[in-house]
């Protein structure tokens, strides 16, 4: 119906010296808005056969086919309308072109596409703007699909997608548990959504306790479980139409009250499609707000003990002029993926990555995710697990209903960095909380350090070197046998060793101290006897 309304608008004077049988041509579109494509085919035909050269029942049948997903079928009427050999037809032909490019045929649109440059002026230079980029992702797909990477898409069952659009939103960090936006029929007037929580290991859904009869969607959560934001629309508070809202979790505590982010993340715009850094410093988002590079950018806002800080646009390496969506930063901290419409790609939607080295650094330019991830469909909201190569993701391919949850796993030049558990360990705790050094150990009564305990020691020093601004205090721990004043002096000794082996290796800001055994962890000896460290 769009590619018939567009059409339409795009018709050329006509002559009208032949007679039409307008009531013929008036029943078979209200045969095609029903849906009734045979009965309204049937008529435009029946037309064409007397009004052979009259526009509009050829641009009906278009339309029909279009529907039909006959692409082919649907160009050779346009085709009936347009040239491309008439300059006046240019416009139309774009359409014949976008028709062949959304489908996925890709030859065909490049064809059309570049017919339209023949008839270009100084003021058509926007549309051809616009053209260009189609025409480069015609040539990337062209050759990006004759070499396919082998990958298998698993649906991920009706468990969890249905009939109406599912999206995913957020995995944890152990990876057990995903969190996703599900559109409900609420009622016969409009649809909503609601946040659901997967439960991989039990396999069980559940709704989230903080879901109302309005949207609630694009969920996050922080890898320290403390704080989750999502979506909300059209609420008392709402600074904008859909804005970002936080609630916190703890064990003791349960669920806070729902809050607003405030002006600093919210504007009057549109706000959505969150994700934490997983060091739980920054807060990436969608926002449609002026002074970006276009329609829809990734932003972020720092937080600090202060709260959310003022949201800054990521820039023109990462924003185009058209949509950018689903920002998800890896637990690896160094690997952004996110899906747009502005840069070179397949179609729609494509899913793309960005890279850098190290958490002080601008992200790389960013790098299409290739076939058969991507395609003319719409593939957005992908998600990757700490192994770096679980993923998961929406798209429009055949499934239980419309938009589904599909498995895989990544091909390797496209995946992120599989983190360490040490690594797992430290993003998961909440800020100033101890972090064990499980695998560090040291002779009886002696600072010597065991050989095995380099290995966890080099996974701490891989963290500290993406992470350069890093500061954290060594600290040594003993149990309580032997006298005060000795296991002080043995805490102090060993929390050193570490120190120097980490200050050889990093330049990041390092300290040590010994707590001797006033520390203790519980009545577990061998548990009290530790290294150990804090992020400060």
């Amino acid at each position: 119906m769009r590619i018939f309304i567009l059409i339409l608008f795009l018709l050329p004077t006509i002559s009208f010296a032949q007679k039409k049988d307008y009531k013929t041509y008036d029943k078979a579109v209200k045969y095609y808005n029903e849906g009734n494509n045979e009965k309204a085919k049937k008529l435009a035909f029946k037309i064409l056969d007397k009004s052979a050269e009259w526009n509009k029942p050829n641009l009906l049948l278009a339309s029909i086919f279009a529907s039909e997903k006959n692409i082919e079928k649907a160009a050779e009427f346009l085709l009936n309308v347009y040239s491309e050999d008439n300059p006046d037809d240019v416009k139309g032909i774009e359409v014949v072109a976008d028709l062949y490019y959304t489908n996925g045929y890709y030859s065909d649109a490049l064809y059309y596409l570049e017919s339209t440059l023949n008839h270009g002026d100084d003021k058509y230079q926007i549309v051809s703007m616009a053209t260009s980029l189609k025409m480069k992702s015609c040539k990337f797909a062209i050759e990006t699909i004759k070499n396919p990477t082998d990958i298998e898409f698993n649906n991920i069952g009706a468990l969890i997608n249905s009939e109406m659009s599912e999206y995913v939103n957020a995995i944890s960090v152990d990876g057990e548990k995903l969190l996703f936006t599900r559109r409900i029929e609420a009622n016969k007037e409009r649809d909503q959504e609601d946040l659901f929580l997967y439960d991989i290991s039990e396999q069980s859904v559940s709704s989230l306790p903080f879901n109302t009869e309005y949207n609630e969607g694009a969920i996050t959560v922080s890898a320290d479980g403390s704080m989750y934001v999502y979506t909300a629309c059209d609420r008392v508070n709402s600074i904008g139409g859909c804005d970002l809202y936080i609630r916190q979790y703890s064990d003791e505590n349960g669920w806070t009250k729902e809050y607003n982010l405030g002006k600093n993340v919210n504007s009057k715009m549109w706000e959505s499609q969150a994700c934490f850094s997983p060091d739980g410093k920054y807060l990436y988002f969608i926002s449609s707000r002026n002074g970006g590079e276009g329609q829809e950018d990734i932003w972020r806002s720092e937080i600090t003990k202060e709260g959310f800080i003022k949201a800054e646009n990521l820039g023109s390496s990462i924003n185009t002029s058209k949509a950018e969506m689903s920002p998800f930063l890896h637990p690896d901290n160094l690997t952004l993926y996110f899906a747009s419409e502005g840069h070179v790609g397949m179609g729609s939607d494509d899913l793309f990555l960005s890279r850098r080295t190290k958490t002080d650094e601008q992200w790389n330019t960013p790098k299409n995710m290739g076939f058969p991830i991507n395609t003319h469909n719409s593939e957005n909201s992908l998600i990757v697990a700490s192994d770096g190569k679980t993923a998961y993701y929406t798209s429009d391919k055949s499934g239980h209903g419309q938009e589904d949850i599909f498995v895989f796993e990544l091909p390797k030049e496209v995946q992120a960095e599989q983190i360490s558990n040490l690594e797992k360990e430290i993003i998961s705790q909440k800020a100033g909380e101890e972090v064990v050094l499980q695998n560090v150990s040291f002779a009886s009564n002696s600072a010597e350090i065991n050989s095995a305990s380099y290995i966890e020691l080099d996974n701490l020093i891989d963290y500290l070197i993406k992470n350069p601004n890093l500061k954290i205090e060594i600290q040594g721990h003993t149990d309580d046998v032997g006298s005060e004043f000795d296991n002080q002096r043995l805490s102090e000794k060993r929390a050193k060793v570490v120190y120097e082996y980490l200050s050889s290796k990093v330049a990041n800001t390092l300290s040590f101290k010994g707590y001797g055994e006033i520390q203790p962890l519980g009545e577990n000896k061998a548990e009290n006897r530790r290294s150990s460290f804090v992020i400060q």
